[in-house]
């Protein structure tokens, strides 16, 4: 059961974390499947491109990585290739039994750790499936063996044990050494642990795995993998092998106990040492920097013009020079666009004469040095929209309007980046594309068109967009590998300058821009080696600012079009990226990075910086503060798969599942059998549950096809609820005690637009109920069902609004009933306060059968569509039939978010609400949609505690805990 539980908060967390509440597969798009030795892959058709390329190489990586990690799985692999959110990311599910591997094809742009590849697809599949060779490395144990077998998830003692870091580390270790190239052999690895030893903030042993500082995510791969480097150097590349052959031993082991004893000594220990040496390196690499400026103006990143913290978005300059636009962010505050004057600010009057005041109460006091640059007064600011922040802000001819990028909804659950203008001097936001799938744009000179990097299921194309019409058409078109990023235009309009991804390195190219159709790149800059990226023109468009690692470091550098000789301008310790240039007045502004976040900076466009011609590029033994260059492996042997077929029902996964509840009214414990396949079209649950009389009991068998819209269910099942012998300590009217057996059938259909969404479902049951006054008598019922929400984000604050409906009729017994139940609720937040709040209210008819009135308590129906059995106020942490009535109101207040959250609770049920009934106490619940690739139903996990104000159990304190499943 621990394994179990474990493996639920597992799901829970990867699909709330990956999706950022989209769900991971859309069931009614075209699926195909291909199969190879040892996978089955599903992939929508449009992303067939991508994925036959995947395909190609999937079997020759699994080959090479299973020998360096010196095992693999006996199980087939299933692989889900879906671009939910147009990110580029993976993820692997590690069951030793059914594992499952995750593709977003998107690639990612060139500023990203993880775009140093020979194509995306190569370093996904390297790096998810290092994690299924490594982790579902099985146990010699034969007790645990058996436990294994026992358990309805199957999760290896390499998984169990090994914390995050080693994990992802050690995935990010190995796509270095097959590949060549990936993060160990990036120069972002190298600058960021650089950047951090320099400011004494690498990560403690502590924080390798979880660190909420920028980019403290990030560090398990980036110091975790480093580390194994360091490692592996010290004590052989059989080390780590030798570790997961300790860590999955018949004799139970720690990770500590493990990992010492093939590296003679503890891992925080021994990571202690190892940022140890890493800070001397940095230390070591930035004198080399220093030396290289020693005759230099300045410090080699220009002057900061502000001082800003987390992940500060590109500069955009205006055509005059007079203003810049940026996306600012922070840790705790929502992101937004400002504008700002790039002139110096008046200065600070209120400042002054705060200073002049304390040195005449204190002449011996010392001012303040002015270290950093004064906070600008934006001119206009765009907050979030919908809690969606606009992004990769470009100004228009007018200098009033800026074009933006935000993601939007489909409607399904996916999300993809559109165009907007925002004029920000009106205000006004303007949508242009829907469905551009655009991730930057630049607007035309004229102002009437916009070029864009179009990136759909994997592809990445440069495209011309209208932006009156908001239609699209295609200039250059990418490949699986070959990836175009951020174009830009020519002051002329003539020439698009743009990053091109191919043989595993970023150059800058250009482009024909008076053609009506596509064009060839040509490629700018010498063919060093290096990647260059973040094109701008400079003013007379003969010359481009980009950002270069050609010193080993990201740097801006100035390129001539016509020579390709290069001319560096910034010599960070760090890393300088996304260049402006302000044609004006001769300038570039660009982020610079630091432990906190990136400052906005500004360097003359005519400065000259010594060359440091790679003293950093290719420094072994300042590895890893400074770059592993990469190196050329063998590429992955190329072999057809078969011929894909159309997905059909797909492949069934069978899985059995505990269902469990300990609540006021009793215990019960059941046992839940769940088929779905992959993408989750067909989904069915059998469920049996047995337990207290008092509590809810009996069997079901539902099913719900997903294949189209609306969604198609139907159930059928025994249920019997004997609230008057529940354990609460309060015996419930035997009129509430029933046995049910009924059907449903039930239509759904939900529309998914990112900052609203909107449910409505349709139902009809029919069945039969025997209660203390009526034998096996009929009940039928037909309900409709709404449920919307919306998110709004006015300045900084969040509020979310939802509200429900729900319109019943219904015959039990022979007697017609109707009810209807109206339900409300908010979330109010600012920075990290924020408030949460529910109400009901709900009539019946008041000639209602008592077992159709309200009844406050209890749990909602594990075994049967809730809606059916609507008149339950639910309250695991009282009895039910505490209060009866035809009408019941309920509110709570909580706090909002994940995790274990304190609440106050109120209810009333009766003809009139009078008596209200009060419970404060602690719950964590989540309610997350099925991971049906590894047999994973809909799943609603309740466990709490509640302490009763009001009689008649006041001052009783219950816990509860329950666990069902949906189809």
């Amino acid at each position: 059961m621990a394994r179990f539980l474990f493996a639920l908060a597992l799901l829970a967390f990867t699909g709330t974390s990956a999706t950022r509440a989209q769900q991971l597969t859309i069931p009614q798009l075209d699926w195909r499947t291909i199969r190879t030795q040892h996978f089955d892959i599903h992939y929508p058709a449009a992303a067939e491109e991508w994925t036959l390329d995947m395909a190609t190489r999937i079997e020759s990586v699994r080959d090479a990585v299973s020998r360096l990690v010196g095992s693999a799985p006996d199980a087939r692999i299933t692989v889900i290739v879906e671009d939910p959110g147009g990110e580029s990311n993976g993820f692997a599910i590690p069951f030793t039994r059914d594992p499952v591997i995750f593709f977003w094809p998107t690639p990612p742009g060139p500023r990203s750790g993880i775009a140093d590849s020979r194509g995306w697809a190569e370093i996904l599949s390297v790096h998810e499936y290092a994690h299924i060779a490594h982790l579902t490395r099985p146990t010699r144990s034969p007790l645990r063996q058996f436990l294994a077998h026992l358990s309805p998830v199957s999760l290896g003692p390499v998984a169990l044990k090994s914390p995050r870091w080693m994990s992802e580390g050690y995935a990010t270790w190995v796509e270095g050494r097959l590949t060549g190239s990936g993060r160990p052999h990036g120069a972002w690895r190298a600058a960021i642990l650089r950047q951090w030893a320099l400011e004494g903030k690498l990560p403690s042993y502590g924080q390798l795995s979880s660190d909420r500082r920028f980019y403290g995510g990030s560090m398990a791969y980036l110091a975790g993998s480093a580390y194994l480097d360091w490692l592996v150097e010290r004590s052989g590349d059989s080390s780590l092998v030798h570790l997961w052959r300790r860590m999955s031993a018949r004799r139970n082991r720690t990770f500590n106990d493990a990992f010492a004893g093939v590296f003679a000594g503890y891992p925080a220990d021994l990571y202690g040492r190892f940022t140890a040496e890493l800070t001397g390196k940095a230390l070591r690499a930035e004198r080399i920097v220093d030396s290289a400026l020693a005759a230099a103006p300045d410090s080699g990143v220009g002057r900061t013009v502000q001082a800003l913290s987390w992940n500060t978005g590109s500069p955009a300059l205006s055509r005059d020079g007079k203003l810049i636009s940026l996306v600012v962010r922070g840790k705790d505050r929502p992101s937004r666009v400002v504008v700002w004057k790039t002139a110096a600010e008046p200065p600070d009057s209120a400042a002054i004469r705060a200073r002049e005041r304390m040195l005449r109460l204190d002449p011996e006091d010392v001012p303040a040095v002015q270290w950093r640059p004064r906070p600008k007064e934006a001119v206009a600011v765009l907050y979030p929209s919908g809690g969606v922040p606009y992004d990769e802000p470009r100004f228009l001819p007018s200098g009033e309007e800026l074009l933006l990028v935000r993601a939007t909804g489909r409607g399904d659950g996916a999300t993809r980046p559109d165009l907007f203008i925002w004029n920000f001097r009106t205000g006004s936001v303007r949508r242009v594309t829907h469905g551009g799938a655009l991730r930057h744009a630049d607007p035309s000179p004229d102002g009437t068109h916009a070029v864009g990097d179009r990136c759909i299921e994997g592809i990445c194309d440069v495209v011309r967009v209208d932006l009156r019409t908001g239609s699209l058409n295609v200039m250059a078109r990418g490949s699986p590998r070959l990836v175009y990023d951020r174009p830009r235009y020519s002051s002329d309009g003539r020439t698009i300058a743009v990053a091109v991804q191919r043989a595993g390195r970023w150059r800058v190219a250009t482009l024909d821009a008076t053609t009506n159709g596509e064009s060839t790149p040509r490629f700018v800059g010498p063919d060093d080696g290096a990647n260059r990226y973040d094109p701008s023109f400079l003013a007379g468009d003969t010359a481009l600012a980009v950002t270069s690692d050609a010193t080993g470091i990201p740097n801006i550098e100035v390129v001539s079009i016509a020579t390709g000789a290069t001319r560096t301008l910034t010599l960070a310790t760090g890393a300088a990226l996304a260049p402006d240039v302000d044609r004006e007045h001769g300038s570039v502004y660009f982020l610079r990075l630091h432990s906190s976040g990136f400052d906005l900076n500004v360097v003359p466009v005519d400065v000259t910086r010594p060359e440091l011609a790679g003293a950093l590029a290719a420094a072994p033994a300042l590895e890893p503060a400074t770059r592993i260059p990469p190196v050329e492996r063998d590429t992955f042997t190329v072999a057809e798969p078969g011929a894909s077929h159309s997905y059909g029902l797909g492949p069934r996964e069978h899985r059995f599942l505990p269902t469990f509840a300990w609540t006021a009214e009793g215990k019960s414990l059941g046992l839940a059998i769940a088929g779905t396949d992959p993408v989750g079209r067909l989904t069915w649950v059998a469920q049996g549950l047995y337990g207290d009389r008092g509590t809810w009991r009996g069997g079901s068998l539902g099913a719900a096809w997903r294949g189209m819209r609306p969604l198609v269910g139907a159930s059928i099942f025994y249920s019997e609820d004997h609230a008057s012998r529940q354990h609460g300590g309060f015996a419930a009217p035997a009129a509430l005690d029933i046995d049910y057996w009924g059907g449903l059938v039930r239509l759904e259909l939900e529309r998914d637009n990112l900052t609203n969404v909107h449910r409505l479902r349709l139902g009809a049951s029919a069945g039969r109920m025997s209660s203390a006054t009526s034998d096996r008598e009929s009940r039928s019922l037909g309900f409709a069902e709404y449920h919307g929400g919306i998110l709004l984000s006015p300045g900084e604050w969040r509020i979310a609004p939802s509200v429900g409906l729900l319109g019943q009729v219904g015959s039990t017994a022979g007697s017609s009933w109707t009810r209807g139940i109206v339900s409300g609720g908010a979330v109010v937040s600012h920075g990290k306060l924020g408030v949460r709040a529910d109400a009901m209210f709900g009539a019946v008819s008041r000639d209602a059968p008592i077992a159709e009135r309200f009844a406050i308590g209890g749990t909602m129906p594990p075994l049967f569509d809730p809606a059916l059995f609507a008149q339950r106020v639910v309250m695991p942490a009282l009895p039910a039939g505490l209060a009866l009535g035809s009408r019941a109101a309920w509110y709570r207040i909580g706090l909002p978010g994940e995790g274990i959250r304190p609440y106050f609770w109120s209810a009333s049920a009766g003809n009139r609400l009078r008596d209200w009934h009060h419970v404060v106490g602690l719950e964590w619940s989540y309610d997350f949609r099925g991971l049906w690739s590894v047999g994973f139903p809909n799943t609603l996990f309740t466990c709490g505690i509640g302490y009763s104000l009001s009689e008649p159990l006041k001052h009783e304190t219950r816990g509860y805990v329950a666990l069902s499943y949906r189809p």
